[in-house]
Parts: structure tokens; C-alpha cells; sequence
């Protein structure tokens, strides 16, 4: 069996019935526009007239449909399956060539209409991103295109337009006259095709139910089946901007956003809030906070005070939501910021969540506004009816410092974090702060599958990030690009959200990466290099169908992401070569200027897209943010350096930060630390100018076994000196007491160089990690061992974090011992390491940012060395407060993108096994590092590089 919806350029009618819903009618619209675009060939509606007919298309919505028990009976079909069930449809391709589809309510009929441009290959993205869907000739469905969806894994998903000045904005009102009926029209549709079914609108300088215009914004979103709701501050079906239209000293509402002194103007205030749009589909937001998003009493009140205020206010709406509205009205109240503190009480206060006020009232959570959850529902708590939602961010207004600009969210961080909110039970509603949501289509597309198909994304599936990447970029442009182009736009997507993900551009400084220490500086850069590079080549080969769809998806986010930690990046060059004296300080100053105007540039090319389309969208800042807002955004420093007026060289060791020029009285001695890694036969030492002129040099070499790259030179910016050495032809290693090896000699100074040796260790370890100069470093997936236990196992999370990947126990939601003597229950990895001398050393271990996950809880895993008694660690210091900027931790640990655990352990000399075991949900190593006490581990972004293994 076959339908045919277009061939030889006629396409089957889409029949509907009198009474069908006008959302589904919309829809049926936008579809036969997708067919058009497809096909060249635009379908007609046509009214059902009581028989079926061949090579039609049958919409029907069950419960406010004859035509489907009809088109049913006569074909067969079973429809009872679809009966109660939540935004399910029926894809048939039926006996006579026709398409059924049915839909168990408005929603899954839209949704299973959308599924028709699903499978012609059209993308959720095909009017917001531009994505052009790929031309064909003909559109035939066979039998096994037939289908019967699921039921939406959380019950409501949906995203929250904020913080949209000045991009959105701007954007809204030069195209769309503000935020009216005409732009939301294009956001509902956008979040329908993402099988999403609920909205918090834009509210800064914006009154969703008021700039319709009228109530045309509410009117239309409850046509298309989008459940409307406001944000954590907004209660009762009013706007935050509502307030300040109507409040006054000779208003009936009264002048004051006080329930203690303007109670009957507040109430007055949400009664007409609740008649006005209550005969919408909503969720209400019940509760309050201070005005813009403020405290409602005060610093001065008392955690009691606030509790029976809130009490006795939430009891005061719920009766006027059944007084005007009805029973079983769906509400929510956002335990955000200080009302989570409200909720639980503390020890001498009872909080809300004792009190029976809130039955039936969905609890909407919050991570730390940085995508780290927090206080999640314990087992006692999932019991709750009403159930929980989840507020996430991909977008942040606020301390310790703002991002609001391209996707900074990474999708092997929001897989984990959202996936440990299913799995304690956070199910009923998902929301997702998409800031002006250009930008933010890749997350979003993740975040609502994830919502509406746990099964097939989620916890179950360790690679989901990677697997839906490349599923996103085939959806994308699998209708235009070859394999080969696919593949590049995964490795750039992939590329440029961790790199955002390590350091969100707007949080990134000068000295965020050293610019010199493990040559972390100089990778980055290679890393953006190469980026920016396979993004300008792939730009060359886009179709010009696809250009738009590829700047606004791809090139704009990815380039602007590069320039912007290149200009850093060259920022803390020019301060570190500046104190220096090196004259290359000014070509970083000039590479700084060209970054600043590059990204002008880019942003003005953004604009000028399709004719303006997207004109404003650009606008956030994202460079330098010096407070949690924008006012004193500035672009980094630049030091310009006045040269020398006699020859001057500077030497350095590669991936040190002393600098010598040679001169008589500092008598510095540049000491190259590199071979003490016994793999290591061949380092760098770098020259810089420091005069106006070329200065020559050459090398004088003391030691045979000593090979300088080059004997002699002339410098005046930067050079890199290869020197290699010859291991087997050193005779003495114990009584070389050398002052230094070789001299970088030259006009004015002689640099005495002096290279640290080591031999190689006797009988290595297979898999062991070698200790150099005091210190070594292993990335988490590197162990020798997992041993899982009858409880979990740890699962390596390929990608995840700042370097390589992340190791976590399964399940996520167990707390794996308590005690410290339960610890060997738990499961465990064993890392195997070889240090030269016994001693006391300091275990860095690097985990992922965690909060408590439960109020009150704590983080914390466990530890042994050389099977000695573990130790339980805890993460958390005392006082520590997730989501507080007051909190030096957890702003720091936002704003770096880890948590940094250490521990003293003792170690022997030689081999040592370190055992570390799986404690409490929220632990997730990235990586470990030993530093021998006494040793002083240099300031870098990511840490000591993984060292070698001695069999490597």
C-alpha cells in the first residue's frame, strides 16, 4: 500500500471536517506551505463530504470527529489505542492510496500533521534558521511509514523568551511593530514543530496578554494548543510589565507591590488577571516575589515572616483561581532563588513543603541559573502530586557574570544535568530560558527530543550528545551537503560549543588561559586556527540555498566564538610579553585591534543576512563583562611597549615564565625542565626582541650530548631554538655539576641555559602514569580497573568537561555509601601511577561542577590509596550556598567550569594503585593530578596536560 501526497506535480487533497479545531486548520496550512516548498506543488484543503475517497488526506482530531470512526470503520483501523492518551496521533497509510491522520487531541494532530514534513525532510528550523528543505519531485508514503507515536515523555516542554534587549528586542519591534500576534505566530510554530506545548513569553517591556494586539498573543496560542504561563515572579495570568501600567495612588489596584500593605489592590489586581486570560489553556504561576525579581519582604524579615506571608497569599489565589477560573486548574509555583528557602524551612521553622496549601500544585525547580542541578526531589518528596518541573538555563542575566550571546551550553553537560532531573522524578514540566533563542536552535532541538523521547535520548543511552549531533546536522543539511560536508559541520559544532562550554566567551579574560604555562595558549589558539579555517572552507562549498540556514546555525556562532577567545587569548600574550620588554607585545596589541574589529564585522555581515532579516538579533554584548550586566563591558586592554635602543634578546624555556635577557646584574639562569620526561629527546627554547632593531646571536655549547637546532641566528620578534639532546651519550648523570650547558650569546648579554635530566625508570609499569618533575596527571577514563558493584558501575561520558571525557556512576540517582566504612560497596576505579620518591603529595581532582542534589545533602566520594582504608572526601565546604554570588566556591566553579577537590595522600616509591569510589549522585570526575609537596604546580586554565604512561 502507498498514499501519495505529490506525484507528476498533483498532490493530494487535505480533507477536513466542519468543527475541526482553526490551530489544526493553521497547521494543515503551514503544511501544505511545506509541501509547496518541497515539491513545487501546494495541495489544497477541501471540506470532508461523508465518504472516503482515494489519494486524500484525512486530518481528524478524536472526540470532535465523525469522519475518522467512519474512515475506521471502513478501513479496519483499531482507534481505541489512541482513546486518553496525551498528544498521540495515528500516521495510516490506508488500503484506498489515502493518509490517515489522527491525533488522540489538538495537539497530536498537530503534531502528527507536522510529521508529514518531518519525512519530506523539512527542519523545525525551516522559517526561524532559514533551513531551505531539500527539492523533490514526489512524496509517497508506503505502509511502513505507518505509525502510532508515544505519549510525550514529560508532560509539558517548552522554552522562556528573556533577557531579549537588546537583540530580540530590537529585532521584534523593527519587524513586527513589538511583540505582537505576527512574530509569536512564527515562535508557536516553531515550538510545535519541536513537539513542544508550552511558552513563557518575553516580559521586559513587553505584556504578552496586552500587545496582541489586545489579547490576540493569548488568543492565538491557545488556537495552536500552547500552554501559556509566566515566569517565577509573575503570578495569576499578569505580566510583570503589567503592574507598572496600571498601578498608581488613584488606581483600584493601588500603588505598592505589597501584599502587607495593598492587599485588596493585589488581589482586585489578579482576580481580573485570572477572568481575563483564565479562558485560555495556562498554567498559573502562584506565589510571589519582590518587584523585578526581588525579594518580597526584604533583607530585614524573617525566614517565618516570609513563610506566612506566602502562605497565606498562595491560599488567597488558589481560591480566586477556583472562583474564576475553575477546578483543577493546572498551577505551579517556581521554588526560585529565595522561595526555595521558603519551601524548606530550616530547623526551628517549618516550611512550605509540610503544608497541604500545595497539593496538587506542580513545584517548578531550578538548577544554579549555570546549568548545575540542585535540591532535587528526594524519594519521599516524588510523591508529591502535582508533581515537579524543571527551570534550565541557556541563557542567564545575572551574577557572577551574564551570558546571553551565542550557544554557550554544551550538549554532553545538558544530557547529564537533565537526565538526572527525569531520573529523580522532575517530569511534568520542562522549561528552558532560551534568552533571545536565535542561537540557541541546536540546545533547544536536544532539550525538547530529550523531553519528548526519553526513551530513545536519554540516561539509557551513553552517547546520545555525540549520536545527536550527527542526527542534528543530517536533519539540518543532510538534504544539501555530502557526507564529507556533514561530517565537517558535527566536527565545528562539536568544536566550538566545548569551547564555549570551558569558558562562556562573555566570562573569558586575558589570563583565563595561561599564556605561556603547558603551552595552553598557544594549543587554544591552534585549536581556534584550525576551527575557523574548516568553517571558512566548508563556508566556500554551501549551496547558496543553505547560506543563510549555515551562518545563522554554523558560521556566525562558530567564527564569532574563535575571534572572541583569540582576542583574549592574544590579550594575555601582549600583557605577559609587555612586562617582559618583548617588542612582539605590540603585534599581539595590533592582533587584538583586528579581533575587535572582526567581530564587528561579523556581526554587521549577520545583519545584513536575507535582507535584514534577522537585522538586531546580534546585539547582546559578549566581551568583557566586568559586573553580572553589561554597563562596563570592555574590550580587553592593550599594552603598547617602546623598543630598546641597544640590542636586547630575551630567553625563555618553553612553557616556563622566567625570561632572562643575560645581563650581568640579574644573573638568571633559564633552566629547560622538559627532559626530565625521559621520552623526551627534543624541546624549545624561545627568543624574543626586545630592540628596534635585528639583534644577531649564537649558541656556545659546553656539553657534547647538547644538539642547539641552530648555531647562530638573528631575532627581533619571536623564534623558536629546537634543541635536542643524545641520552646515550651521557656517561655520568650523578656528578654533572654543570653552572649550565650552552649560552644564547649576543651584543649586550649571554643567556646561560641549564637542562634538568632524568633517567628512564627500570622495569616500567605497563600501564602506570609517570611522574615528571614532581608531578603527573591522568584524564578519569584512563584507569586499569572499573569493578563494578551489585549496586551501579561508573560508565565513561565520552567528551564531557574541559579536557577529554568525564567518568560517572549509574544509577545517578543512588547514593552509594554513607558511612565511611560502606565505601568498598560502592564501585570503584583504580588508577594506576609511578612517582620516583615517597612522600607526601596533594591529589587535585577535578570534577564536574555538583551541587547538593538534595537540600541540606552533600557531595562526596570516596578515596584509597594502595588498598589502605578509604577515605570518604567531601566536596562541599562548609557555608557554601549554590546559585549565591556572595559564594566565592560556587562562583568561581561557574565561571571555570569545575570543581577542584584536593586531597593529601602518602604515597611510595615506585608503583601506587589509587582507588576511587562512587559516593553520592552529582560526582563526576574529569580528571586527577598529583603534585609532590614541596613542588609548586604552575596557574593554568586546564590544568596539568595528561602526562605519559610509561609503556607510551
Amino acid at each position: 500500500m502507498e498514499a501519495i501526497l505529490v506525484k507528476d506535480q498533483k498532490a493530494a487533497a487535505f480533507v477536513m471536517e466542519d468543527g475541526t479545531f482553526e490551530g489544526v486548520y493553521r497547521i494543515t496550512e503551514k503544511v501544505c506551505g511545506d509541501v509547496e516548498q518541497v515539491t513545487g506543488v501546494r495541495p489544497k484543503i477541501i471540506k470532508w463530504q461523508g465518504e472516503l475517497q482515494p489519494a486524500q488526506v484525512y486530518v481528524a482530531t478524536l472526540g470532535n470527529s465523525e469522519m475518522s470512526e467512519a474512515i475506521a470503520e471502513e478501513e479496519g483501523i483499531e482507534l481505541s489505542s489512541l482513546c486518553g492518551k496525551r498528544e498521540c496521533f495515528l500516521f495510516q497509510v490506508l488500503k484506498n492510496g489515502s493518509l490517515l491522520i489522527a491525533g488522540s487531541d489538538k495537539r497530536g494532530t498537530i503534531y502528527g500533521l507536522f510529521h508529514i514534513s518531518e519525512l519530506m525532510g523539512v527542519s523545525p528550523f525551516v522559517h526561524f534558521a532559514d533551513v531551505v528543505p531539500a527539492p523533490q519531485k514526489e512524496i509517497i508514503f508506503s505502509e511502513k511509514d505507518s505509525m502510532q507515536s508515544k505519549e510525550p515523555s514529560v508532560k509539558y516542554r517548552g522554552f522562556f523568551i528573556n533577557d531579549e534587549w537588546p537583540a530580540f528586542g530590537n529585532w521584534t519591534f523593527s519587524h513586527y511593530g513589538g511583540f505582537t500576534a505576527e512574530m509569536y505566530d512564527l515562535i508557536f510554530e516553531t515550538l510545535l514543530r519541536l513537539k513542544g506545548n508550552y511558552l513563557w513569553p518575553a516580559m521586559w517591556t513587553s505584556s504578552f496578554s496586552l500587545d496582541g494586539p489586545g489579547e490576540e498573543n493569548a488568543r492565538l496560542a491557545d488556537c495552536y494548543g500552547i500552554v501559556m504561563s509566566n515566569s517565577h515572579h509573575e503570578p495569576c495570568l499578569r505580566h510583570s510589565e503589567e503592574w507598572d501600567l496600571v498601578r498608581g495612588e488613584d488606581s483600584v489596584y493601588g500603588n505598592e507591590w505589597s501584599y502587607l500593605t495593598n492587599r485588596e489592590g493585589l488581589i482586585r489586581y489578579w482576580r481580573d488577571g485570572l477572568l481575563r486570560s483564565g479562558k485560555y489553556e495556562n498554567i498559573i504561576t502562584i506565589g510571589m516575589r519582590g518587584e523585578r525579581d526581588s525579594l518580597m519582604l526584604g533583607e530585614d524579615a524573617s525566614l517565618e515572616q516570609n513563610i506566612s506571608l506566602l502562605k497565606e497569599i498562595i491560599t488567597e489565589q488558589r481560591k480566586l483561581i477556583r472562583e474564576c477560573v475553575g477546578e483543577n486548574e493546572p498551577e505551579m509555583l517556581a521554588l526560585y532563588k529565595e522561595v526555595e528557602a521558603y519551601y524548606y524551612g530550616d530547623e526551628t521553622t517549618p516550611g512550605l513543603n509540610d503544608w497541604d496549601g500545595l497539593d496538587g500544585v506542580t513545584l517548578m525547580l531550578c538548577e544554579d541559573n549555570y546549568g548545575n542541578m540542585r535540591t532535587l526531589p528526594t524519594e519521599e518528596m516524588r510523591s508529591h502530586r502535582g508533581g515537579f518541573g524543571m527551570y534550565y538555563h541557556f541563557d542567564y542575566h545575572g551574577s557572577p557574570v551574564s551570558y546571553e550571546w551565542v550557544n554557550s551550553s554544551y550538549l554532553p553537560k545538558i544530557w547529564d544535568q537533565m537526565t538526572m532531573a527525569y531520573d529523580f522524578g522532575v517530569r511534568d514540566i520542562w522549561i528552558v530560558n532560551v534568552g533571545d533563542l536565535k542561537f540557541q536552535e541546536y540546545p533547544l532541538s536536544f532539550f525538547m527530543d530529550l523531553a519528548y523521547d526519553y526513551e530513545k535520548w536519554g540516561s539509557n543511552r551513553i552517547h546520545a550528545p555525540q549520536d545527536y549531533l550527527a542526527y542534528w546536522v543530517k536533519r539540518e543539511f543532510g538534504g544539501w551537503f555530502y557526507e564529507a560536508q556533514q561530517d565537517a559541520v558535527y566536527r565545528i559544532m562539536q568544536q566550538y560549543t566545548k569551547m564555549n562550554h570551558n569558558c562562556k566567551p562573555e566570562a573569558m579574560r586575558a589570563d583565563t588561559y595561561h599564556p605561556v604555562h603547558f603551552g595552553e595558549a598557544d594549543k587554544r589558539q591552534k585549536e581556534n586556527e584550525r576551527l575557523e579555517a574548516e568553517t571558512e572552507k566548508l563556508l566556500s562549498s554551501v549551496p547558496e540555498e543553505m547560506l543563510p540556514a549555515f551562518w545563522e546555525l554554523v558560521y556566525y556562532p562558530a567564527m564569532g566564538s574563535a575571534n572572541a577567545s583569540d582576542m583574549q587569548l592574544y590579550a594575555g600574550k601582549n600583557s605577559f610579553f609587555a612586562k617582559m620588554g618583548a617588542v612582539c607585545a605590540n603585534d599581539y596589541a595590533e592582533k587584538i585591534k583586528a579581533c575587535i574589529e572582526k567581530d564587528r564585522l561579523l556581526t554587521e555581515r549577520f545583519h545584513q543576512l536575507l535582507d535584514g532579516k534577522w537585522d538586531g538579533m546580534a546585539l547582546s554584548e559578549h566581551i568583557g563583562f566586568v559586573n553580572w550586566n553589561d554597563e562596563e563591558c570592555r574590550y580587553p586592554l592593550m599594552t603598547f611597549i617602546e623598543p630598546a635602543n641597544k640590542p636586547r634578546i630575551f630567553a625563555m624555556s618553553e612553557g616556563g615564565d622566567v625570561c632572562t635577557a643575560g645581563g650581568d646584574w640579574t644573573k638568571k639562569l633559564i633552566v629547560m625542565r622538559q627532559f626530565l620526561d625521559p621520552a623526551v629527546s627534543e624541546a624549545s627554547l624561545l627568543l624574543f626582541g626586545g630592540s628596534k632593531e635585528k639583534v644577531p646571536y649564537h649558541i656556545e655549547c659546553k656539553s657534547p650530548w647538547v644538539l642547539p637546532g641552530k648555531m647562530q641566528g638573528v631575532t627581533d620578534r619571536e623564534e623558536v631554538l629546537t634543541v635536542q639532546i643524545k641520552r646515550d651519550e651521557i656517561t655520568d648523570w650523578e656528578n654533572d655539576h654543570r653552572t649550565y650547558d650552552f649560552e644564547v650569546c649576543y651584543e649586550g648579554g649571554r643567556i646561560p641555559v641549564k637542562i634538568l635530566l632524568e633517567k628512564d625508570l627500570p622495569g616500567c609499569l605497563a600501564e602506570a602514569f609517570y611522574e615528571t618533575d614532581g608531578m603527573l596527571s591522568v584524564e578519569a577514563e584512563h584507569f586499569i580497573c572499573n569493578e563494578k558493584a551489585d549496586a551501579g558501575a561508573f560508565y565513561v561520558l565520552p567528551e564531557y568537561g574541559k579536557t577529554l571525557s568525564g567518568v560517572k556512576a549509574y544509577p545517578q540517582t543512588k547514593t552509594f555509601f554513607e558511612m565511611a566504612e560502606q565505601i568498598r560497596q560502592a564501585p570503584k576505579l583504580t588508577y594506576q601511577i609511578y612517582v620516583r620518591e615517597a612522600g607526601e603529595y596533594e591529589m587535585i581532582c577535578y570534577t564536574a561542577p555538583a551541587n547538593p542534589v538534595c537540600q541540606g545533602g552533600s557531595v562526596y566520594f570516596g578515596c584509597a590509596v594502595n588498598g589502605n582504608a578509604p577515605q570518604k572526601i567531601e566536596m562541599i565546604p562548609d557555608g557554601y550556598r549554590s546559585g549565591e554570588p556572595s559564594c566565592a566556591e560556587w562562583a568561581k566553579m561557574v565561571v571555570d567550569q569545575i570543581r577542584v577537590v584536593r586531597v593529601q595522600v602518602t604515597l611510595q616509591s615506585g608503583e601506587n594503585e589509587i582507588g576511587i569510589y562512587a559516593g553520592t549522585p552529582g560526582f563526576l570526575l574529569e580528571k586527577l593530578t598529583f603534585v609532590r609537596k614541596g613542588k609548586h604546580l604552575p596557574e593554568s586554565g586546564l590544568g596539568l596536560p595528561e602526562t605519559r604512561r610509561t609503556n607510551r
